[in-house]
Order: structure tokens, then C-alpha cells, then sequence
């Protein structure tokens, strides 16, 4: 509750608007949105570098590890396959050969001649069945490039195509064939019921392009998936060609793998994420086709549609999505697609689960933040306010508080506390003299008024006296001819005026006792004064009227 208390966002919105933050809480704050910003960075790299959705990651490395062991399997079984079927040829080539030798015949003379090609088919139908039983196949068939009837609108070759009829991955020893096809008296000598998709001879195009597909040294070929005829099956067929002693290509033989035996070749098996599925693809224009290892994908009308996203596969199978991984691998002289894929729905349950623990993991880790700044500002910020508070009710206890820093901030706060005390008592001191210093000077002054009203009388007096011995007519002409005087006449008489004696004057004006005697006959002359004496009673006259005219 006191967590839930001390991050109310509320209060705390309504008490910043009011008075702002409490160093508690906006030192919690701070360190707060420091460490969720730490942690956004964080986010944002791990996002960039594609770590921030471990599920994603684990899922994609564990369907990438079940790509390569099934890509190398389906390589290696192939390659199984395709060991079985070159030695299958070569043992149809040898018992063909002694057939034609044995009855003085070439291959060319078989072509129409249906009791030869009976007796052949009759010879060779051993080596069918018992390759069959050896093989990790669903059926084995050999086709000649001959026929019995070639007047036939559609081309059709002479062979036998054996097909069981239930299959189990462990063991396919002695189970019953659900198509037979090859002459009706070979049947017949072999045993075999005859079903509906019976036929005695084939058609198939393969022989038109035959030379050009085992050229360059291709020992053998893996088909697309392709329909089986007169059945609800698919299957791929893997063609070995059979030649004679002169290398010319007289037929074709191989294994069938149906979509039945694929699925129960490569089981789906529940895996750390689910039911896991892997496939082998063909393309064609655009659109893929193929086997799958569970039977829901196999039945798929129109195709596959694969596009890339986000370093994996999406494949779009209409009513259904998976996300996967696909690799190219070589079979024989074509490129085909390994596929690893997973239910789409299925794969985003556990990303949303991943999510999920995430956002947990960093909820989590929100509220141990939240928790270590209240901590960190009550253990290292309530400290501080009591101090605080305690020197503003100057009830320090002295106590310190073990952080260097703000124990050196107190003791130099307490030191300029005192310091600031002390220039206050020294300032007070200075007042108290200051105002002594004043209440004397005004003494003085008083003092020095009272003299000064004292003289003033006695200038009057004086004045009034001097008056009475003063020629009028003798003053009237100093005053009038005062503006005579030359600049330099006239410095000298106010030289004498401010009491300056006639060596203090030589020395101001920086001439000789001459020259000054020069300017005394000069001022004496233009004034009509005799003496000093007298210049001095005319000019305080004259200062003393003047003064009288500017009071009045």
C-alpha cells in the first residue's frame, strides 16, 4: 500500500502543479526515468538486433536444426533409393540380354511380338518383386521402350509396374499388391488378383526426352509428385535407364514413393513446439507441390503459395497457414524445396506466450526499480531532509550522516553560518560606532555653524566699518575696470583673492617674481590701487555686496 501510496500519479500531478516536487519523490522520479530509459535503449537494440523476441529466435533455431536432419535424410534415403535402382538395372540389363542372346533375337525383333515380350515379362518379373521387397519404396515397375500393339492411337510400352497395397514403415515383406500391371498371363503365373486399374501396357511420355535426361552423367531422376492413374494416390517415382551392351537406352526402371510412404517415412512427431511437419517440394511457375509428413497437407487442390517473411516462410495452403523454413537441396540433376513448417495458430501462441513472459519479465523488473528508488530515497534523501530540517529549527544533534559529500555540505554551510554570524556582529559594532561617529560629527558641525554665524556678524561688522573708510569714487573705479584685466591679470588677482601669497602665485603660475611684478604694476595701474592691501579691502567689498544681492 505505501508503494501504491508513493506512486500515486494522481497526487503526485495535483501536488507539482501546487508546490512542485518533494526531493523524495523527485529523486525517485529521476532515477526512475533514467532506468526505464536505460531500458528502452535496451529494448530498441535488442529489437534492431532481432533478440527481443527469444521465443521467435528459439522456434526458428529448432525448426532450422530439424531442416538440416530432414533435408540430409531425405538426401541420403534418396540416395538409398537410387543405389537399389541402379542395381535393379543392371539386373534387368543382364537378365534382357540373356533373354535376346538365349533366343537369337535383338531388341527391335520384341517390338509386336506378344510371346516373346510374355516370356520376358515372366522372366524379369522375379527381380521386380524380390527389388520391391528389399526397397524403402511403395512399388517398383520397369517400362521398355517396346510395345505389343504399336498401331495404338496412344503410344503405350511394354513392363510391369508392381504396387502394395498396405504399407507399414517398419516392415513390407509379403504384403498384397493393389496394382498390378504387365501382361495377363504373367499375372496369372504369379498368382496376383487383378483389380480394376489392370493394364497391360502403359503410356507415358518419358521416353521423348529420355536421352536428354541422362545426359551428363545423371544416374538416375526423382519425379514431381504426380498423380497415379486410375487411383486417389500421388506419388514421385525415381527412374533409372536400362541400355544394352551398346549404351543405347532400351527402358526405364525405379521405385515409387507414394504420399502414404513419405508420411510414414518421416513421421510427425510433437516437438518442443508442437507438431512439427516436414516436406520435400517441386515448383512449377510459381507454385509448389509435394509430399508432407502428416496427410492433412498432402490433398491440396490448388498448390502451395510460399512468401518470405521476416527470415522465415509463410506457406499458404488456402484453409490453412504455417510458418516454416525452407532448403534447397539437389536430387539427381533437379532443385527440390526441404520444408520444415509449423501451424501458423500454433506459432502464434507461443510468440504470445514469449510476449507474455516478456512483458512479465519487464513488469517485474518495473517494480524492483520502483521499490530500489523508494529505498534509495529513503536511505540516502530523508537523511538529508532531517538534517535539514533540523538546522532550520537549529536543533542540530551534531550527528553526521556518513555521505562525505553532504556532510561536507553541512559542515561548510555551518561554517558560513558562523562566518555570516560573525561579520553580522561586526556589522552591528559598526553600526553602533558609526552612529557614535555621527552623533559627534553633528556636535562639530553645530559647533562650526555657531562659529560661522559668529564671523559672519563680525564680516558685517566689518564691512560696514570699511565701508565708512572706503573712497567711493576709488571703488566704483576698481569695480568697472576689473574686466581690463588680461586672462593672465586676472588669474593673479584671483590668486590674491584666495589668500595665496606673491611666491605661492610665481610658483602656481610657473614664472618669475618679475613677471609677477610686472602683472602687480599692470592691475595696480588699470584698478587705480596702490597696494595689495588696498586690492584686497576693494575685492572683499565687492564679495560682500555681491553676496548680499544673491540672498536678496
Amino acid at each position: 500500500m505505501s508503494i501504491l501510496k508513493y506512486l500515486d500519479i494522481k497526487s503526485l500531478i495535483k501536488q507539482f502543479k501546487s508546490e512542485g516536487l518533494s526531493m523524495r519523490r523527485r529523486f525517485a522520479f529521476y532515477v526512475f526515468y533514467v532506468i526505464c530509459l536505460f531500458l528502452a535503449v535496451i529494448i530498441i537494440l535488442l529489437n534492431l538486433f532481432g533478440i527481443l523476441n527469444p521465443t521467435n529466435r528459439q522456434i526458428m533455431n529448432d525448426l532450422n536444426a530439424h531442416l538440416s536432419a530432414c533435408s540430409e535424410r531425405i538426401e541420403r534415403d534418396c540416395d538409398e533409393l537410387a543405389a537399389c535402382a541402379i542395381s535393379f538395372s543392371g539386373q534387368l540389363e543382364q537378365s534382357i540380354q540373356d533373354y535376346l542372346t538365349e533366343n537369337h533375337i535383338s531388341f527391335d525383333e520384341l517390338k509386336n511380338n506378344s510371346e516373346a515380350l510374355d516370356a520376358l515379362q515372366n522372366r524379369l518379373y522375379n527381380s521386380v518383386y524380390l527389388n520391391m521387397q528389399v526397397a524403402p519404396a511403395s512399388g517398383a515397375f520397369y517400362i521398355l521402350d517396346t510395345t505389343v500393339n504399336s498401331v495404338s492411337d496412344v503410344p503405350l510400352y511394354n513392363g510391369i509396374y508392381l504396387k502394395y497395397i498396405n504399407l507399414s514403415s517398419e516392415n513390407t515383406v509379403n504384403n498384397d499388391f493393389s496394382i498390378y500391371r504387365g501382361s495377363f498371363s504373367t499375372g496369372k503365373s504369379k498368382g496376383i488378383n487383378f483389380h480394376s486399374g489392370w493394364k497391360n501396357e502403359s503410356s507415358t511420355s518419358f521416353f521423348e526426352n529420355c536421352n536428354d535426361i541422362f545426359s551428363d552423367g545423371t544416374h538416375y531422376v526423382l519425379s514431381p509428385v504426380t498423380p497415379i492413374p486410375d487411383t486417389w494416390e500421388r506419388a514421385r517415382y525415381i527412374y533409372v535407364p536400362i541400355r544394352d551392351y551398346n549404351d543405347n537406352i532400351i527402358g526405364v526402371c525405379g521405385f515409387e514413393i507414394t504420399d502414404l510412404l513419405f508420411q510414414l517415412s518421416y513421421k510427425t512427431e510433437d516437438g518442443r513446439w508442437g507438431s512439427e511437419t516436414c516436406g520435400l517440394l517441386d515448383e512449377s511457375n510459381g507454385i509448389y507441390s509435394g509430399q508432407f509428413s502428416s496427410g492433412r497437407y498432402n490433398n491440396t487442390d490448388n498448390g502451395l503459395n510460399i512468401r518470405n517473411r521476416n527470415g522465415s516462410q509463410l506457406f499458404d495452403f488456402e484453409n490453412e497457414k504455417c510458418i516454416g523454413l525452407t532448403k534447397e537441396i539437389v536430387l539427381g540433376k533437379d532443385s527440390f524445396s526441404a520444408i520444415v513448417m509449423l501451424p501458423k495458430a500454433q506459432y502464434e501462441r507461443f510468440l504470445r506466450n514469449g510476449q507474455l513472459n516478456i512483458m512479465l519479465i519487464f513488469l517485474i523488473a518495473a517494480i524492483l526499480v520502483a521499490v530500489c528508488c523508494i529505498f534509495m530515497s529513503k536511505k540516502y534523501v530523508s537523511p538529508i531532509l532531517k538534517k535539514i530540517e533540523q538546522l532550520k529549527s537549529n536543533e542540530d544533534s551534531g550527528k553526521q550522516l556518513h555521505i562525505r559529500e553532504i556532510d561536507d555540505l553541512f559542515a561548510f554551510l555551518e561554517e558560513k553560518d558562523n562566518y555570516y554570524e560573525q561579520q553580522l556582529n561586526d556589522l552591528e559594532n559598526a553600526k553602533r560606532f558609526a552612529e557614535e561617529e555621527a552623533r559627534k560629527a553633528k556636535e562639530e558641525y553645530e559647533k562650526a555653524a555657531e562659529k560661522y554665524e559668529l564671523a559672519k556678524s563680525e564680516i558685517d561688522r566689518l564691512a560696514e566699518k570699511h565701508k565708512e573708510e572706503i573712497v567711493p569714487e576709488e571703488y566704483n573705479f576698481f569695480v568697472e575696470n576689473l574686466g581690463m584685466l588680461t586672462p593672465a591679470e586676472y588669474r593673479v588677482y584671483e590668486l590674491y583673492l584666495s589668500g595665496k601669497t606673491a611666491k605661492q602665485i610665481a610658483e602656481i603660475l610657473h614664472i618669475t617674481e618679475n613677471t609677477l611684478k610686472y602683472h602687480n604694476k599692470n592691475i595696480y595701474s588699470k584698478l587705480g590701487i596702490s597696494s595689495r592691501k588696498q586690492l584686497l579691502r576693494f575685492a572683499a567689498l565687492k564679495q560682500h555686496r555681491d553676496g548680499k544681492e544673491n540672498w536678496t
